[in-house]
This record gives C-alpha cells, sequence and structure tokens, in this order.
C-alpha cells in the first residue's frame, strides 16, 4: 500500500454509551492506537475529533466541526483517520457519499484497522462489506429492539418517557421491573381536571389556566393530548408488529382515572368539538346585537326583530334593534335602551337566601328519590357488559385455536370493545350520578344567585341561552320597557314566595329540579367570572 508517510491526518474517534459498554470501544483505546499507529507511521496528528454519539446518520456535533474544520483546511490535510469503520459511520449509504464528499476534497477518509487501498477494486470490495457490516448489524438490532419493546407493551408495560402525573422508577418496585409510577401530588391534579371537564361546565383553556398554576404546565394541544391519552386509566398502546394487530391491553401501572371517567372526557371532548365545527361563523357586529335571531317579538306586528349597525358619518357604529322594513313595519330603537331595561330584570328577580335553601333542598329530595331505579339500572349494565366480556374471552379462544379468521376476529373484537366500553360510561354516568348532582345543584344555585352578572359577562350565544332557559315566551320591547315578562313555571315558581315553594307538588319539583340542569347546560363555567 502506498506510504502515509509525513501525511498529516485528523483523527477522529467516537462511542455510544451502549457500544462503550457492551463491545469495549472505549474513546481511550481509539485514542491509544490512533497516535501509536501515526507515530509509528510518522503520520502527523493535526486535529482531534471525538464524538459521544450514535453513528446513525452525521448529524454529530465533532463530526460536524470536523468537517468545517477540513473544508477551510483542505490544502494541509490529507487523511482523515478512525480505528475501524463502525466508528465511522453504521450507515452504508452514507458512509460512501461522505467519503465522495471527503475525496472532492483532496482528502482520504480511512481506518487503522481495516485500511483499504482505494486504487485496487478488491478492496473497494472490501469496503462494501466493511462498511455493510455495522449497517446490517443496526439493522438486526433495531429489528430485535422493535420486538421486545411491543413485547413489553402487549404485556402492558408502559416503556417511554412518564406523561404528566406519573414517574419513572426504573425498576425500583417489587417487580424489579421498569414501571410508571403515579407522583402523589400531581396525579390528584390530573384527576380533578378529568372529573371537572367531564361535567361540561368547563372549557379545556380555562382548566389549563387554573392548573397550570398549580404545577401541571401545559401548552394547548399539550393539554387536549392528555385528557384523550388512554396511559391514565391504565391502558397501554401496542402497535401493529408483523402479524399482529394494534391493540390497547390493560397496563401494568396504576390507573389515575377509571374507565367511566376516561370515556365520559372523550365524549364531552368530542361533544364540544363537534359545536366548534358547527358553529355558524359570527359577525363582527354579533356581540352588540345580542338579542336578535328571535329573542325580539315586534310590538307592533308580532314578527321577530333582527338587529343591525348604522355608521355615522365619523365610522362610528351605531346599532338598533328593528323589524322587516319590506313588510312595511317602522319599529326601530336603540339596543342600549332594551339591553338596560334587561339588564334590570334581570337584576330583580335575584331569589332570597331562604329561596334558594328550599330549591337546594327540593333537588337533593327529587333526586334521591330516582336512586333506587338508578341502583337497578347499574346492577343490570354491569350483568350486560360481563355477557359481553364472556363473548369476546370465547371469541380470543377460538381465534387461538384456528377456528375463525383474523379479520374476522378483529372486527368482532372491535365490536364487543365498542359495546363494552359504552356500558363502562353507562355504568359511570348512573354510578356518579350523586357526584354530578352536587356540581349541577351548586352551580344552579350560584347562577341563580348571580343571573345578573352572569348574563352580562357570558358571549352572545350564552346570553340568548340563559334567556331562553328563563323566559317561556319571546320579549317584547315596548315604550322603552318591556312587556311583564312571563317566565318558565319552574323558575316563577323560585321566584315566588316560600310557601308555594314548600307546598309545590311532585311535578312541580321534578320541574324544579330541572332547572339546574337547563341554566348549566347552557354552557356556562363559574370560574370564568370568579364567583
Amino acid at each position: 500500500m502506498e506510504s502515509w508517510k509525513n501525511k498529516n491526518a485528523i483523527i477522529y474517534t467516537r462511542v455510544s454509551t451502549t457500544e462503550q459498554k457492551e463491545f469495549g470501544h472505549s474513546l481511550d483505546m481509539q485514542e491509544d492506537l490512533l497516535y501509536s499507529f501515526c507515530q509509528k507511521n510518522e503520520i502527523n496528528i493535526i486535529k482531534h475529533f471525538q464524538d459521544n454519539e450514535s453513528a446513525k446518520d452525521f448529524n454529530r456535533p465533532a463530526f460536524k466541526k470536523l468537517l468545517a474544520y477540513s473544508k477551510h483546511n483542505k490544502k494541509s490535510i490529507d487523511l482523515v483517520l478512525c480505528y475501524d469503520w463502525s466508528r465511522f459511520s453504521r450507515d452504508m449509504f452514507l458512509t460512501f457519499k461522505v467519503i465522495s464528499n471527503f475525496s472532492e476534497m483532496g482528502i482520504e477518509v480511512n481506518t487503522i484497522s481495516q485500511r483499504i487501498n482505494y486504487n485496487q477494486s478488491s478492496h473497494l470490495t472490501m469496503l462494501g462489506l466493511y462498511a455493510s457490516q455495522p449497517h446490517v448489524n443496526n439493522l438486526d438490532k433495531s429489528k430485535d429492539i422493535k420486538k421486545a419493546n411491543n413485547g413489553a407493551l402487549r404485556k402492558g408495560r408502559f416503556i417511554n418517557r412518564a406523561p404528566i402525573g406519573y414517574y419513572n422508577d426504573k425498576g425500583a418496585n417489587s417487580t424489579k421491573i421498569p414501571l410508571i409510577q403515579k407522583d402523589q401530588k400531581k396525579s390528584k391534579l390530573i384527576q380533578e381536571i378529568f372529573e371537572k371537564y367531564a361535567t361540561g361546565l368547563y372549557s379545556q383553556e380555562s382548566l389549563r389556566k387554573e392548573y397550570s398554576k398549580k404545577g401541571i404546565k401545559r401548552s394547548k394541544s399539550q393539554f387536549s393530548n392528555m385528557l384523550s391519552n388512554i396511559t391514565y386509566m391504565g391502558k397501554v398502546y401496542a402497535p401493529e408488529y408483523e402479524e399482529l394487530a394494534g391493540e390497547i391491553v390493560n397496563g401494568m401501572h396504576t390507573p389515575i382515572v377509571d374507565e367511566a371517567l376516561f370515556t365520559k372526557v372523550q365524549q364531552v371532548k368530542f361533544k364540544k368539538a363537534n359545536i366548534r365545527i358547527n358553529s355558524r361563523k359570527k359577525s363582527k357586529h354579533e356581540e352588540y346585537l345580542p338579542l336578535r335571531g328571535g329573542v325580539l317579538k315586534c310590538s307592533k306586528c308580532g314578527d321577530n326583530l333582527t338587529g343591525s349597525p348604522s355608521k355615522s358619518r365619523n365610522g362610528n357604529y351605531h346599532y338598533y334593534y328593528h323589524c322587516n322594513t319590506r313588510k312595511g313595519c317602522r319599529e326601530r330603537f336603540k339596543v342600549e335602551l332594551a339591553h338596560c331595561e334587561l339588564d334590570k330584570i334581570f337584576t330583580s328577580i335575584k331569589p332570597t337566601n331562604e329561596v334558594l335553601e328550599l330549591f337546594k333542598e327540593i333537588l337533593i329530595d327529587v333526586y334521591k328519590s330516582s336512586q333506587n331505579n338508578r341502583t337497578n339500572t347499574v346492577k343490570k349494565l354491569k350483568k350486560e357488559k360481563i355477557q359481553i366480556e364472556n363473548k369476546l374471552d370465547n371469541l380470543t379462544e377460538k381465534f387461538v385455536e384456528d377456528s375463525i379468521d383474523r379479520e374476522s376476529y378483529n372486527r368482532l373484537k372491535n365490536n364487543y370493545n365498542n359495546q363494552i366500553n359504552e356500558l363502562v360510561l353507562n355504568i359511570g354516568e348512573y354510578s356518579d350520578y350523586h357526584k354530578d348532582t352536587n356540581i349541577f345543584i351548586n352551580f344552579g344555585l350560584q347562577l341563580l344567585s348571580n343571573i345578573d352578572v352572569f348574563y352580562k359577562k357570558s358571549t352572545t350565544e350564552i346570553k340568548r341561552r340563559i334567556i331562553g332557559s328563563i323566559f317561556s315566551e319571546k320579549l317584547v320591547f315596548e315604550n322603552k320597557k318591556y312587556r311583564t315578562a312571563k317566565f318558565n313555571d319552574a323558575v316563577a315558581l323560585i321566584f315566588n314566595n316560600n310557601k308555594e315553594l314548600e307546598s309545590s307538588n311532585n311535578e312541580k319539583r321534578h320541574a324544579i329540579s330541572n332547572v339546574s340542569y337547563s341554566v348549566a347546560g347552557t354552557g356556562l363555567e363559574p370560574v370564568t367570572f370568579g364567583l
């Protein structure tokens, strides 16, 4: 081979932690061998670069510096030397490409233990073998790792970085298997988030801001993904691998929320997403005209009033509610007048503390009376769930025994799992009825006590829902005030005297109990107003 005597060389050493541990490719040993070789062969070492990085590509800090240095000093560099070709790269195709790039600069890339003579065709064949060996080893190792990881996932072991609310224990548990464990403080906060969101009374953003102050710091997308992460209900997803279909399995870790609560949260997310998608694009003037769109009725002709802006000469907008001029009706008045009078009505209908206490007692009494029926329903649902789970077990046995093909197995399994998930949700809803009831009762009382504040701070859409929940008829504005507004029967009963409320019959009591749900269903969120 051509002598390298008096050549100028850059030496490059590289190791990853795994390689150093398993194969002895220590940086010190590579460096000693390279320096000894260069000294023996009278090669001038002008620079030394070393990496502690994987060789899957050349995006390594030290190698990038080596490349930049070579471009600026190519006239004074003859060689780039490594111990062997696996230290240079483990990607066969990238190896040839980078060798070519250095060759164009007049620099030869080579190794001291697997030296190549680029002028001999047989040596080029050897270079192919040297470069392909670490490449193939990497492929085999990658395949083994994927197989092992998929096997661990199918056993229910979460193998990635623990999501917030958990931590990786690295095997410091009774099983000696690396698992994720609940963070005692943050896991409780995660559970609170799921419970609050499941009520439908809170938006993701309001909860994200509230709990960010308590330590659950997530971006908007991270917070949304957190609410859909099956890890929190004790599940693990094993992706498709070769002939094995992807599947969700029971995890080895402890869940933070139960399946019923998790499924309920998904339904709330889906419902709110549909509302956003289906909601029509609002006019920039919409917020100034909350009473148009079927809330007001014309005092002269009885048709629905609409609203629109009128632009003055100085460019300012003035807003009016008015009738359909095409039909010849000239009814028209400023929005400020109508809004001010409506605010007065909401301020005047606050119930007394005694009424609120009676209202609360009636709601609790009505909800308790239905508890027996709900208990029987839960028993029935649980029995149905066990039956479907037995069918799923039988289906798995048939598949193992080759009595059913894979396509039919996957189709039926998905069908059974969907039925089980639906039953879990229904069981949870009936079982958690008392807990949800307290939330809606408290929110209903809070809203009734502060209806004027809620109304003023709500969006246009919510304002219309509040009006629809309280008044049984459309509002009529005439001579700068509203005609006597008729309340819904249940609302009217609440704002009447205590004796009427105490003596209300069962039918009326059930009507009253629905008030809490109707007003809560408007989409209002207590935390929005700091009440």
